[in-house]
């Protein structure tokens, strides 16, 4: 004997595959239109940002880590080794709160740019730390500083494999704001030595494989 609740689910199955077909059926149908649509079949079409917005709008601490973030971020706790720390755990955990911490990017927070700047101090080749001030810059112009530091990392790291992905990076990154990077690092290392033929090599594949290359393996 059926019950309601086996009557509803029936009609919300039918109903989702309905759906579905529909969908189908208009990316097929209009691939160059298919956003209006899905729009006139009641779908509401959100950017990405719009997305990231509303996580970061929702976004709270779940945990006394995120939390002691926040206060920093706020101003409530003073800069030190173990807020350095707590931010290192949270972006490296399994499951980081990206929205509550990329909305202090996002707004440039003066004190999360203090913390980056101070783990790189401690640890100058730091590739986490590195990424993060570029990101960081993404959203405010901190140039000078990123080539500042990102020069004094490619002299500083004493691993030649990661010194292939610190200049790949470096590269990338400031491309983008009209820097050679390249040039500078060619002049900054000398032809005979294992820095200098890295930077050669990356200048001869990126010269190979045009404008936008893949990941270059060193």
């Amino acid at each position: 004997m059926s019950t309601k609740n086996d009557s509803l689910d029936d009609y919300l199955k039918i109903k989702n595959e309905l759906v579905f077909d529909r969908v189908n059926e208009i990316l097929r149908e209009h691939p160059d239109n298919c956003i209006q649509k899905m729009e006139e079949i009641g779908f509401v079409y959100h950017e990405e940002d719009d997305f990231e917005q509303i996580e970061e709008d929702n976004a709270v601490p779940e945990n006394k880590r995120q939390e002691d973030l926040i206060d920093y971020f706020k101003g409530e706790i003073e800069l030190s080794d173990q807020v350095l720390t707590v931010y290192q755990e949270e972006r490296n955990s399994e499951n980081p709160n990206y929205p509550l911490i990329r909305k202090y990017f996002k707004t440039a927070n003066v004190h999360l740019k203090a913390l980056l700047l101070f783990g790189i101090d401690q640890s100058p080749t730091n590739m986490d730390f590195l990424l993060d001030l570029a990101y960081f810059h993404e959203f405010s112009n901190i140039l000078e500083e990123l080539l500042t530091r990102f020069t004094s990392a490619c002299r500083q790291e004493l691993d030649i494999m990661k010194f292939g992905e610190l200049i790949q990076e470096f590269y990338y990154i400031t491309e983008q704001n009209g820097y050679d990077a390249l040039s500078q690092l060619k002049e900054l290392f000398p032809p005979n030595t294992e820095k200098g033929r890295t930077v050669a090599f990356f200048i001869q594949e990126l010269t190979k494989q045009g404008e936008e290359p893949d990941d270059i393996a060193f």
